[in-house]
């Protein structure tokens, strides 16, 4: 079951997400936006986790790094799928941005965390907003704490953090932040 950070705003593991995407609105609770930081940003990613799962999507948006109208990210080679928006579930009625990130130090969120912060706020303008990743644990909660800081000013000490990882990257993105 999906946890309540703030109004309109939860997050979850692949199970939560499975729901979302596989019930109608007024059973979910009514996630109109799914933010899904997984290995891949295929939707096969969450229908192999159920044998005989199919979920509809509707592609709406490709970001590739070096592409023409992609932001410029310097630790992301040109070519590498930075995100895919689509519209997915029963009657395509969820929007879903899947950034795939696998859960690994060598992996790099702030170079995707922007955009992944700047759709947590549109989605919850419109509706729900469910951020899942594959246990619900890291990259989520992670993605979760620095919305927190940007939105409400929130320092670390004032965040819940699980992990040692995920203070190193949220630190280091408010860093970031203050020197731009």
């Amino acid at each position: 079951m999906p946890h309540l950070v703030r109004e309109r705003l939860f997050f979850g593991d692949i199970n939560d997400a499975i729901a979302a995407l596989t019930t109608t609105a007024a059973d979910t609770g009514g996630f109109t936006h799914l933010l899904s930081v997984v290995s891949s940003a295929s939707i096969s990613f969450i229908t192999d986790c159920r044998p005989g799962l199919s979920i509809p999507t509707e592609e709406v948006r490709r970001v590739v790094a070096g592409e023409e109208g992609a932001p410029p990210v310097s630790a992301v080679a040109p070519g590498r799928l930075l995100r895919v928006v689509e519209r997915a579930g029963v009657g395509l009625r969820v929007t879903r941005m899947a950034v795939p990130l696998r859960d690994t130090e060598e992996e790099n969120l702030l170079d995707h965390l922007e955009p992944c912060l700047d759709f947590i706020d549109e989605g919850r303008k419109e509706g729900n907003v469910l951020v899942h990743c594959f246990a619900g644990v890291s990259r989520s909660a992670t993605i979760i704490v620095a919305y927190l800081m940007r939105t409400e000013q929130k320092s670390l000490e004032g965040s819940t953090i699980p992990t040692k990882w995920v203070i190193f990257q949220s630190l280091l993105w408010l860093l970031l932040q203050m020197n731009t």
